[in-house]
């Protein structure tokens, strides 16, 4: 099979032409990075120019799914217009039918329900490199963490986390563990830390400012190194393998470290499992933590990953219908650290489950590394809501949906067939990215 310049991108007619877009693929990283790293510029500006209110923070968020939109619609089948239309359309129809019942929007809830499909019609458009482009991206975060644990006060006065979550969310100053710190709340804490006890070495936050979604980008990146390892040469699966660890290590992702040995475990049965069955994983991983908690017998929450995962458990059993048909607006702030709780009363039970038939069954991957990639972000995503409801802001989410966009466009040849590989090399064209090795 020959190779195709760059993208298979959809046309007017029946058939995919491939069409390079340089410049368009080139914008399309600098908006995924400004989509993950708007906080850090929006933090720098309130640390060095002026203060950043709560609005100035929404209209960037506006302008990054507007530009989503507007840019991956034109590339998009008008078969897939329409599914993305239908899956607006019902989540409108549901936030329609509970403010008819209550009276009450919250636009915290609609912004959650947008990100993926701004991000999904985003990577449609893209016709570059993923493994090449999160590697450049690792390194990005790695070398802005780097930085931040060698010059913690500098990390601090220049970005200044404390003074940017005060004044866009709130935050109380006198709250941060650390007064004499200007990094994250959780980025200093008591106690010695887990992987390098004794160090004093902050948690690392780099373009995230926060180190939780550190984490999270450990997985992240975990999961596109599993699906595309074929894509780069030996030596750089060696330097993907020292910006995990390190990453790992200065975030004190253990959380992260675990999810990501679970991949790696489960990389061999997920690669091989048809992707319409994924929307079992989310209900087989609520049922796999109750049989952890029964089995542990704990019966309080803390603020451990046993702890959390017993928060979920507990507020499945004891939710009320009402925030199950997503009719009570409060309930979901009761539960940031569960976050399928928070999923579940925060869109209903009717959009939790359209979610997981749509994202098994509409959400169809024609490569073999797209299939892959599907089944590693439900359970990355699954395993995350145990604890957390840190997958649904748009610096997490974005990675995820915009890797699945552009998988999802592509045809009966893999998208890197004639494309560059990590670092300039050409790449074999195949059946399946799975089979693309760099040259």
């Amino acid at each position: 099979m020959a190779a195709v310049p760059h993208h298979v991108v959809s046309g007017p007619g029946p058939e995919a032409r491939a069409v390079a877009h340089p410049l368009r693929d080139l914008f399309i990283e600098l908006l995924l990075l400004f989509s993950v790293g708007y906080n850090f510029v929006l933090a720098i500006v309130n640390a060095q120019l002026v203060s950043i209110s709560p609005a100035m923070t929404y209209a960037a968020e506006f302008l990054i799914y507007a530009s989503c939109f507007g840019i991956g619609i034109w590339t998009m089948e008008r078969q897939k217009i329409v599914a993305i239309l239908s899956g607006i359309g019902l989540v409108a129809a549901v936030m329609l039918f509970r403010y008819l019942m209550e009276w009450h929007v919250d636009a915290k809830f609609i912004r959650d329900a947008l990100i993926p499909f701004a991000f999904l019609v985003l990577g449609t458009s893209y016709g570059g490199s993923l493994p090449r482009l999160f590697l450049r991206m690792a390194i990005i975060v790695s070398l802005i963490g780097a930085v931040e644990l060698t010059a913690p006060d500098l990390y601090g006065n220049v970005v200044n986390p404390k003074s940017y979550y005060v004044n866009t969310r709130g935050a109380d100053a006198s709250g941060f563990w650390n007064q004499d710190s200007n990094l994250f709340v959780s980025a200093t804490r008591p106690g010695e830390r887990n992987f390098l006890p004794g160090s004093d070495l902050p948690r690392a936050s780099s373009i995230f400012v926060e180190p939780v979604t550190t984490g999270n980008f450990i997985v992240f990146f975990c999961a596109i190194v599993l699906v595309f390892w074929r894509s780069y040469r030996p030596a750089q699966l060696a330097l993907c393998g020292l910006l995990l660890l390190f990453l790992v290590v200065a975030s004190d992702g253990r959380l992260a470290a675990g999810t990501s040995i679970l991949l790696l475990m489960g990389a061999p049965l997920l690669r091989r499992m048809d992707q319409r069955l994924s929307f079992l994983i989310m209900p087989l991983t609520v049922l796999g933590a109750m049989l952890l908690v029964w089995i542990t017998r704990v019966s309080a929450y803390e603020d451990t990953t046993l702890g959390r995962i017993y928060l979920t458990v507990h507020a499945l059993r004891e939710m009320p219908a009402e925030a199950w048909l997503g009719l009570n607006f409060d309930v979901p702030y009761t539960y940031f650290d569960s976050g399928i709780a928070y999923f579940v009363a925060s869109q209903s039970i009717m959009v939790v489950g359209a979610f997981l038939l749509a994202f098994a069954f509409g959400l169809e991957m024609p490569t073999q590394d797209g299939q892959a990639f599907k089944n590693f972000f439900m359970l990355a995503f699954s395993t995350s809501l145990l604890v957390s409801n840190s997958l649904f802001s748009v610096k997490s989410a974005a990675l995820w949906w915009f890797v699945c966009g552009a998988m999802w466009q592509l045809r009966d040849v893999p998208w890197v067939a004639g494309a560059a590989g990590p670092f300039g090399k050409r790449v074999r064209s195949s059946r399946s990215a799975a089979d693309g090795v760099v040259s």
